[in-house]
C-alpha cells in the first residue's frame, strides 16, 4: 500500500544504488516530493511530553492496535458502470525500476486488460530530464482517452497537467498530490479525480497519516507508554511528511513517550552513503533511544539500519518501525534482524482501484471509496510465507471483474 525532482518520490525508493533514492508508495501508500528543497543530514531535538507513563491510558492505543492487526481492507464497490469501449489508458509511472512504482503499473495493466482497454506505459524515471512532463505531453499528442499518473505530484508536472486538462483528457491520479495540497500549495486542482482509498482514509494525505498513526499505536503499546524515539526521516517527500504528521500526532497522546531527535536526510543521501553514515552516528549519539521511526522500509535498507543496530548490539533493545511490507523487510522482522514492524499495503490493488475510478470518470460518475486498506505486521502477527510480499487479503481482482462484467 510510496525522491526529489531528479530522483523521485516514495514508491521509487525500492532499488539498489542510485534508484534507492526515494515510492509506495507509493502506495501504494502513497507519497511524493513536495516543492520544498531537501535538507541534508541535520538533527534537531524535538519531543512530546515526557511525563510519567502512568498518566497515559493504554486502552485507546490497544484498541487501535487490535484494529490494525485485523486490517482495514474491505471489498471494492459491488457495482461499477459498464466499461467504455475503445479506451486507451496512458499510465505515467514514477519510475519502473522501483517496485513501488512498477507494481502499481502492473496492477493497472492487469485491470485495463480485464476492462478490455489498451494501455501505454511511460517510464517517468523519477522525473529526470523533465520526463514526467514529456510522458504526459506524449499522451496528449497520442489522444489518450485517460491519463493515470502514478506518484507524480502537481508541482512536478504542472505545465503538462494543465495542457491535458485544456485538451479535455481526464487525469485520474494514483498516490499523487494535487496542486491545492497544503504541502504543495501550487494553485487550483488539476486532477479530474483522486483515487479514494476507503471511507476512513479517503485521500492520499489521510491514508499516509494513518500509516504513521498505526506505527505510533504499536510502539506505545509495545513500550508500555515509555518510548524514546529517534525520528529518522527523508526530507522533502510529501507523503512521508504526512506519515510523520500521523506518527507525531498520535505519539503526542502518550505522556511518557518522547522524541529525542529528528534527523533528516535528503533522497540522494539514500544512494551516496550519507544516510548510512548519519544513521550510524545518530545511533551512537542516542544510546537511550528505544525506537527508530522511519517513513518506509526502503530507508531502512538504504541507511543500513539493520547492520548498524546489530553492530551496536541493540537488536533486542531497539524497535525499528517501517512501512510497506516487501519480502526482504518482512524477513528482517521474522528473524529479528533489525526491523520490528511494517504497516503494509498492496500496491497492485492501487492499480486495479485506479482503473475502476478511471472507468467511473469516463462514464461521467464520481470517484468512490475503493476499499483499500492496510495491516500491521510484526513478528507474531500477519507475516506471509517466507520470501513473499504482503498481499491484500481481499480477492479484489475477482470482485472488480464481477462488477465490470455486470455493469
Amino acid at each position: 500500500m510510496r525522491a526529489t525532482r531528479s530522483s523521485r518520490k516514495l514508491p521509487a525508493r525500492r532499488l539498489g544504488a542510485l534508484a534507492l533514492a526515494a515510492a509506495a508508495a507509493m502506495i501504494v501508500a502513497g507519497c511524493s516530493s513536495s516543492s520544498s528543497s531537501t535538507s541534508s543530514s541535520s538533527a534537531s531535538s524535538s519531543s512530546t511530553s515526557s511525563a510519567d507513563s502512568s498518566n497515559t491510558s493504554m486502552a485507546p492505543f490497544e484498541a487501535a492496535l487490535a484494529a490494525g492487526y485485523k486490517g482495514t481492507s474491505v471489498a471494492p464497490p459491488a457495482t461499477s458502470p459498464a466499461p467504455k469501449k475503445n479506451v486507451t489508458a496512458w499510465i505515467i509511472s514514477c519510475g519502473q525500476s522501483a517496485p513501488g512504482c512498477s507494481y502499481v503499473v502492473a496492477g493497472a495493466v492487469q485491470a485495463a486488460n480485464a476492462l478490455g482497454w489498451k494501455t501505454r506505459v511511460f517510464d517517468g524515471e523519477f522525473g529526470a530530464n523533465g520526463l514526467y512532463n514529456t510522458g504526459i505531453r506524449q499522451a496528449i499528442a497520442a489522444h489518450a482517452t485517460v491519463i493515470l499518473p502514478i506518484g507524480i505530484d502537481c508541482d512536478e508536472a504542472r505545465p503538462a497537467y494543465l495542457a491535458a486538462k485544456a485538451a479535455g483528457i481526464p487525469l485520474v491520479s494514483i498516490n499523487s498530490y494535487d496542486c491545492n495540497s497544503p504541502l504543495i500549495n501550487d494553485g487550483s486542482p488539476v486532477f479530474t479525480a483522486d483515487m479514494e482509498y476507503n471511507p476512513q482514509t479517503p485521500t492520499p494525505a489521510v491514508f499516509s497519516q494513518n500509516l504513521g498513526k498505526l506505527q505510533a499505536d504499536w510502539l506505545i503499546v509495545q513500550s508500555k507508554g515509555k518510548a524514546q524515539v529517534v525520528d529518522f526521516n527523508l526530507s522533502a517527500v510529501t507523503g512521508l511528511q504526512e506519515e510523520q504528521v500521523g506518527f507525531n500526532n498520535e505519539l503526542a497522546k502518550c505522556s511518557g513517550c518522547k522524541i529525542l531527535a529528528q534527523v533528516s536526510v535528503s533522497p540522494p543521501d539514500e544512494a551516496n552513503g550519507v544516510a548510512a553514515k548519519e544513521f550510524a552516528s545518530t545511533l551512537t549519539k542516542y544510546p537511550q533511544a528505544t525506537a527508530i521511526w522511519t517513513s518506509d522500509d526502503s530507508l531502512i535498507d538504504a541507511a543500513n539500519v539493520p547492520e548498524a543496530v546489530a553492530s551496536a548490539g541493540r537488536l533486542s533493545t531497539l524497535e525499528v518501525l517501517g512501512i510497506q511490507g516487501f519480502a526482504a523487510n518482512l524477513t528482517l522482522i521474522r528473524e529479528n534482524r533489525g526491523q520490528s514492524l511494517a504497516v503494509a499495503y498492496d500496491p497492485y490493488r492501487f492499480g486495479w482501484a485506479a482503473m475502476d475510478e478511471a472507468n467511473r470518470v469516463l462514464n461521467g460518475q464520481p470517484a468512490v471509496p475503493e476499499g483499500i486498506g492496510i495491516q500491521i505486521i510484526d513478528a507474531t502477527h500477519n507475516l506471509p510465507a517466507a520470501g513473499q510480499n504482503w498481499v491484500d487479503p481481499v480477492n479484489y481482482k475477482a470482485d472488480y471483474e464481477k462488477a465490470w462484467n455486470a455493469g
